[in-house]
This record gives C-alpha cells, structure tokens and sequence, in this order.
C-alpha cells in the first residue's frame, strides 16, 4: 500500500518537526546559559572569599604592627574588603568582602600575649 500525501499535509509535518526541533534547541540554550551564570556566580564568590580572607590577613599584620588596630578598607581591582577589630583580648576580626553582587564574610579571633598575636579560630560566617 503506498501512503500519499495530499497537497499541504507535507507543509504540515515539516511545520510540526521544526517546532519541535526549536523546542529542544530552545531548552538546551536555557540550560546553557543557566550554567553559564551558575559558573559565573561561583567565580565571583570564590574571588569574595579570597579576598575576605587578605581582609583577615592584613588586619592581622596591621594588629603586629599596632596592638590598637580597629580597622579599615582593603580595595583591590576586583573588589573591596571591610575589616573590622573588635574586643581586648582576644581580638575579633571581621572581614566583609564584596565582589559585584557578591558578599562573604570571614571571622577570625586571634589572642595577643607579650607581642605574639595567635590565631584561635577562623571561619566564615553569614
């Protein structure tokens, strides 16, 4: 038995195969810019963490240099980096670190005894 088309139904059955072929191009393109930005994000917070983390380190050069150190800004190229001392003994230090839209933030205590500063915890915080 041969099958043939009447004039038009061909038009139909491309038209019906090209909208599902965008379909499927249509969903692949979604997942591919969702994981573009996904990468993009993760990027962008591992550079936020490093630099909260030289927020933390030059606060904590700053208190061996000065016992008195309450804090201050730390600006790079990608972004910047707000450190902030609190407490006697031990020292709380604080670095917010913002890179875009970015935020993290690293939290260190550290004792000072007879000119020898020792870091007790570090961690990140929300």
């Amino acid at each position: 038995m041969i099958l043939r088309l009447r004039s038009g139904q061909t038009l139909v059955v491309l038209l019906v195969f090209i909208a599902m072929a965008m379909a499927v191009v249509s969903a692949a393109v979604a997942v591919v810019i969702s994981n573009t930005q996904s990468g993009s994000r993760y990027e962008l917070g591992q550079t936020a963490l490093g630099l909260g983390e030289s927020g933390v380190e030059e606060a904590l050069l700053m208190l061996l240099r000065n016992p008195n150190y309450a804090g201050g800004t730390l600006t790079t190229v990608d972004g910047t980096a707000t450190i902030s001392v609190s407490g006697s003994d031990p020292k709380t230090i604080v670095s917010s670190a913002a890179v875009g839209e970015i935020r993290r933030k690293i939290q260190v205590v550290a004792s000072y005894t007879a000119g020898i500063l020792t870091v007790q915890t570090w961690r990140e915080i929300e």
